[in-house]
């Protein structure tokens, strides 16, 4: 799991919340195989779940998986 955060205008709508959210859950994937934060499991026979939560202020949260 990587949880990254960003600040975010109080006005800002949807579409650039979005793109926020985008950034900063695609720099927590990056940063979770970049780091190989999973590696040790591969030959396992496991599934290996890839979490990132992005933080949007204290309101707004979003997250995504990779398997």
């Amino acid at each position: 799991m990587e949880f990254k955060y960003e600040k975010c205008p109080v006005d800002a709508n949807g579409e650039e919340k979005g793109k926020l959210f985008k950034k900063a859950l695609d720099n927590a994937l990056k940063q979770i195989n970049d780091r190989g934060y999973g590696d040790k499991y591969l030959k396992s026979g496991k599934i290996i779940y890839k979490a990132a939560f992005a933080f949007l202020g204290r309101d707004d949260i979003e997250l995504k998986v990779e398997i």
